[in-house]
């Protein structure tokens, strides 16, 4: 199992269970010193069922290096790739430099075609391989002062969708499935650039832990989607279904926070 983003937060946390389950985990990151401390937090037991692959998965050269790293450890075959790797932007749009939202692009949504090109071959040996991408419920959303954000999201849900069914043209197996939660109470917001000042999602804020239980779980669900928790469910209902509605909660908020 290959964890993008797995140095800290989300990734650090379905890591953990993931482990404690059992599975193989490749804990994949930029930082190789963060890698390590994760793979310790695994425990001694998972910490010796795991590898650590210090590369950015939204550069050229990444699927030369994970094929090296695999060959390496003699795996033949990923039975689950979640890409949990992403940046945040905050800012509004008149606010937002080009190569801020440039590289949020290529870092979110750029990136699952370079790990999709990664993974589908060693995905295609599995009898039951997925790919998670872990995306936002602001997918959903025109949401000033995050519309950078929102918008690589989308784009990058475009992407998996989009080979999901080139998947089942050729009859391959895979199952392509997408995770939205809302806010989730980890170091996130404070370690990407902004362009300006925005608020904060406080749409039910979960703990890493929470939000991890319910993605390890998603891991051997036949859901293709999840947002998690009640409140996630409800917010994505009304957003997809009431538009009107959602603009104008989005706008009241906007306002109240500029």
């Amino acid at each position: 199992m290959l964890i993008t983003g797995a140095s800290r937060g989300l990734g650090l946390e379905v890591a953990k269970i993931l482990a404690a389950r059992g599975d193989f985990i490749v804990l994949n990151g930029r930082d190789a010193k963060r890698l390590k401390s994760a793979q310790l937090a695994l425990g001694t037991a998972a910490g010796e069922n795991s590898e650590i692959f210090a590369a950015d998965v939204a550069e050229p050269g990444y699927a030369q290096k994970l094929a090296k790293l695999l060959q390496k450890r003699k795996i033949t075959r990923l039975d689950c790739v979640i890409h949990n790797a992403g940046i945040n932007h905050m800012g509004s749009i008149t606010d937002t430099k080009p190569a801020n939202a440039e590289q949020t692009f290529h870092v979110n949504a750029c990136s699952v075609i370079n790990l999709i090109k990664a993974s589908e071959p060693y995905l295609s040996q599995a009898k039951d391989a997925r790919f998670i991408l872990v995306s936002s419920l602001m997918k959903y959303f025109p949401m000033p002062g995050r519309s950078v954000y929102a918008a690589s999201k989308a784009a990058a849900e475009q992407f998996a969708q989009a080979w999901q069914l080139e998947l089942r043209a050729k009859g391959s197996p895979i199952r392509v499935q997408i995770f939205r939660p809302a806010g989730i109470e980890t170091d996130f917001h404070h370690n990407t650039p902004t362009d300006g000042s925005a608020p904060r999602s406080d749409i039910s804020r979960m703990s890493a832990v929470k939000v991890a239980t319910y993605l390890a779980d998603f891991t051997t669900s036949a859901s293709s989607e999840l947002a998690p928790g009640f409140m996630n469910k409800l917010v994505a209902f009304v957003a997809r279904h009431f538009p009107r509605v959602t603009k104008a909660i989005l706008l009241r908020r906007y306002k109240r926070h500029a």
